[in-house]
């Protein structure tokens, strides 16, 4: 576990030199943050009673909430309620400690903490300023996203007269400050002029970018014409490290909300992409782990220190970080394999 940061929190930049006043308050943010919400906790219940069920949201048999504003609106926003807090070790713990850069314009966890779960508790908070202002969509909180997109699974295949004339479906679960993806597990999810349009709305540093794993709007792309996600400026998700730039979250939630949604362009036709159970590279990588990286180091000559040079520049960060990470989440499997009943918990 790590006892001091490999980067000062001061040296990460942030978008802008200030937060923006937002409807919703950006302490409702930052108190989303501190609740370690991993899928089913007492953590991810308080959100969902807190700040979804007094919105009167309509609930399916899985546990997906929705919150309808206007008539027949055409499209719908995404988040979801789960996060990968680990609670290794029986940690049953509701609350974590967070920290602040100097101006309290980026936020982390304290370094003996887990994640921060900016993934995706500020897509979240961005639903519920959308909301608050007015925005007309169908607003889907899901559940289960990182154990698989359960909950939008199960909504798409079970109930897909809910988004009878829904025509494009925005995620708000993409790190960084500068994608609107147009591409989740190598299938194209929203055409070009969408991507563009939403893009040039947000920002000018905003492009489309065909680089996405997946996000509950992916359990959508055979029925939803344009399914996208958004970034909201969190920057390695799903490790300790995991920090929020608090200036682009509201920044973007003002854009979004000054957005002529009735005049965004529709393009792609799902009858004619491939269906989201289609095999992807992501898909052949998490099946066949050890023959990919065959590949790559026999066919493909790469290095351990290649894939580490490279996975630092996609994500801004130092090989040395990129290193710290990967000893970070091994000495996590191990303690999750220490702590496993092998009698009880595997079975053939």
């Amino acid at each position: 576990m790590y006892t001091t940061l490999p980067v000062p929190i001061d040296s990460y930049p942030t978008a802008f030199d200030r937060i923006e006043a937002t409807p919703v308050d950006i302490e409702a943010l930052l108190n989303i943050l501190q609740l370690r919400r991993d899928a089913n906790s007492d953590a991810e219940q308080m959100l969902i009673d807190t700040y979804i069920k007094p919105l009167d949201p309509v609930e399916d048999l899985y546990g997906n909430l929705f919150v309808t504003v206007g008539d027949l609106p055409a499209a719908a926003f995404t988040a979801h309620t789960d996060t990968v807090h680990s609670n290794r070790k029986g940690d049953k713990r509701e609350r974590q400690a967070l920290r602040f850069n100097t101006a309290r314009t980026l936020v982390m966890t304290e370094p003996e903490e887990d994640c921060l779960g900016a993934d995706d508790g500020t897509g979240i908070w961005v639903l519920l300023n959308m909301i608050e202002a007015g925005v007309p969509g169908l607003y889907c909180f899901f559940r289960d996203e990182e154990s698989g997109r359960g909950g939008s699974d199960w909504s798409a295949k079970k109930e897909p007269d809910r988004y009878a004339g829904i025509t494009m479906m925005l995620s708000f679960d993409r790190k960084g400050i500068t994608d609107v993806i147009t591409h989740q597990m190598g299938s194209r999810c929203c055409s070009e002029v969408f991507a563009e349009h939403i893009s040039k709305a947000i920002n000018d540093q905003c492009a489309p970018d065909d680089t996405g794993s997946f996000t509950d709007s992916y359990s959508f792309t055979h029925l939803i014409p344009e399914c996208t996600n958004i970034c909201v400026g969190y920057y390695a998700q799903h490790t300790g490290m995991e920090r929020q730039d608090l200036t682009w979250a509201a920044y973007l939630v003002n854009q979004l909300i000054a957005i002529n949604w009735s005049i965004v362009p529709v393009e792609r036709d799902p009858l004619k992409s491939k269906y989201a159970g289609d095999y992807t590279m992501l898909e052949i990588v998490e099946l066949f782990p050890e023959e990919v990286a065959g590949m790559l180091e026999d066919y493909m000559g790469l290095t351990t220190n290649d894939m580490v040079e490279a996975i630092a520049d996609i994500n801004n960060l130092t090989p040395q970080t990129v290193t710290d990470e990967l000893d970070h989440a091994y000495e996590l499997s191990v303690d999750y394999l220490d702590s496993w009943d092998w009698d009880k918990d595997f079975r053939l």
